[in-house]
């Protein structure tokens, strides 16, 4: 069987036409590589040089291995190079899930920097709601997910990543856009924009009216808080959201005043337990605690 080294010796020999200078390339004397080399043509059974002078001329038949070797080292390479790059966290796959919350505001900024500076990387990302993404991390079939929702198993590691306080979004022409602060009376008789019945936030926000017992105009029902911005933006209603979303959205004709009593959000980022953890998971996450943290939000 041909060995790496022999394989080493003919490139060498190849490329600087005598042993001698053969040898001082691989570190080794001549006569050592004049008997790798004479193994190398025992092996595959015809000779790979003919001597003129001082020099060896390769045969046809050695210009032809040299291109299959050379094929074969530029391969070699290829595979040093990718283990680089996954060593430096550069290639892979990532399946990341997340709910709206941070999946329409904060992972979409955080991942604009993660591609440059990993941009052989193949993501897949999703928004789906925290049952579904509770549901997947607990079969083991992603690297990362983010939820508000709070919810345990002996299948996947929690990490908590931010505390957020809710806000009051508002039509930026509402009689109530200028107000430091906003608090459920103020909010008497509005057209108010909720989350789903089945939802926690939808729990926690209700209970903070029903407990000064104000009634709302309660009509239109939202997925998520980027939802409840673009309804508002056009009139359509008040809402209680998280701050992400809201401050994406400042732009887009609303108005963001803080809301009171306060009501926390909790944002956590889950990993399965069962499937080993990737540089490059490890990596996305790193960014992510990153950018919570310049933008105070950690």
């Amino acid at each position: 069987m041909i060995t790496s080294r022999q394989l080493e010796a003919f490139r060498a020999i190849m490329a600087h036409g005598t042993v001698t200078a053969a040898a001082e390339r691989l570190g080794v004397s001549q006569p050592a590589v004049s008997k790798i080399l004479a193994g190398l043509e025992h092996e595959i059974g015809y000779p790979l040089f003919t001597r003129i002078k001082r020099r060896l001329a390769p045969t046809s038949e050695a210009r032809l291995l040299e291109q299959e070797v050379t094929r074969l080292y530029h391969s070699l390479e290829r595979v040093t190079e990718v283990a680089r790059e996954i060593r430096e966290r550069q290639v892979g796959d990532l399946l990341i899930y997340s709910t709206p919350a941070l999946g329409r505001s904060v992972l979409p900024d955080v991942m604009a920097g993660f591609m440059k500076r990993h941009a052989k990387a193949h993501i897949v990302f999703h928004v789906r709601s925290s049952t579904y993404i509770n549901q997947k991390m607990v079969d083991q079939q992603i690297d990362l997910g983010f939820s508000m929702m709070p919810f345990e198993h002996p299948s996947m590691v929690t990490e908590e990543l931010s505390r957020a306080t809710a806000v009051c979004v508002l039509p930026r022409d509402h009689r109530l856009a200028r107000r430091k602060v906003i608090r459920p009376v103020d909010l008497r008789g509005e057209r108010f924009l909720s989350f789903p019945l089945d939802g926690r936030m939808r729990h926690l926000i209700d209970a903070a009216f029903e407990q000064e017992r104000i009634e709302r105009q309660l009509q239109i029902d939202v997925y998520s808080s980027a939802d409840a911005c673009a309804l508002a933006a056009r009139g359509l209603g008040v809402a209680i959201v998280e701050p992400f979303t809201a401050r994406d959205h400042l732009d887009q004709g609303i108005a963001v005043v803080p809301f009171e009593p306060r009501i926390r959000y909790l944002f956590r980022a889950m990993r399965p337990r069962y499937r080993k953890p990737s540089r490059l998971a490890d990596a996305f996450l790193d960014a992510v605690k990153v950018h919570l943290k310049a933008k105070g939000w950690a």
